[in-house]
């Protein structure tokens, strides 16, 4: 069973390791079906403010989050490509059919443009560079709008951690008002969500 307090306690006692540790957040939350099953966004919040706190500076922390997220839509996507013909019987789609029809009536109803909006949709976002490729959607076209939606999906999901975790080594009393930018802005992308899911 996978648990985020342990994990975090090890890191805190392995500093050296959480510039990975946040790679594989990233990576897990972006990557087909694993986004699912194991809270990615939470993760990352927590061990972007332990990238804080561990003086990893902020260029190098958007980089890897970048990185790790690009690379987990193109695997992703290939992955797609790859079983196109076969993937409703694979598990986990053999079990869950319903999964891989979201993500195609998704696709359908935005078309590339869903390819971003996915990106900051829990449910859908590991689902959606597999659809893409199940699709047989054109590499050379998913390629720059997966990139520029990592590009943006970077910053707004590990900079509040970011600076959270900075605030707190550095002075107490900025923490609050971070802390307060970072409850609006989990609040946002939740309205965003769930308004972006009752429209599907």
């Amino acid at each position: 069973m996978f648990e985020i307090d342990t994990v975090i306690v090890w890191l805190q006692q392995n500093p050296e390791w959480v510039a990975y540790a946040l790679f594989i957040a990233a990576f897990i939350e972006s990557f087909a079906i694993i986004g699912i099953f194991i809270p990615g966004v939470v993760f990352l919040a927590l061990i972007s403010g332990m990238a804080a706190s561990a003086d990893i500076h902020l260029i190098k922390v958007l980089i890897i989050v970048f990185t790790a997220s690009s690379m987990a839509d193109l695997l992703s996507f290939f992955i797609g490509l790859k079983f196109s013909k076969r993937i409703d019987k694979i598990w986990p789609f053999i079990q869950n059919p319903d999964w891989l029809r979201k993500g195609r009536d998704f696709f359908k109803t935005y078309g590339v443009f869903g390819i971003i909006l996915a990106k900051f949709i829990g449910p859908i976002r590991p689902l959606m560079p597999l659809t893409a490729g199940s699709l047989n959607m054109k590499f050379r076209s998913f390629l720059p709008v997966e990139l520029f939606a990592s590009l943006i999906w970077a910053p707004l999901y590990s900079l509040p951690g970011y600076f959270a975790g900075k605030a707190v080594f550095a002075d107490i009393n900025n923490f609050f008002l971070l802390l307060s930018i970072l409850i609006a802005v989990v609040f946002t992308i939740l309205l965003y969500m769930k308004l972006i899911k009752k429209s599907y």
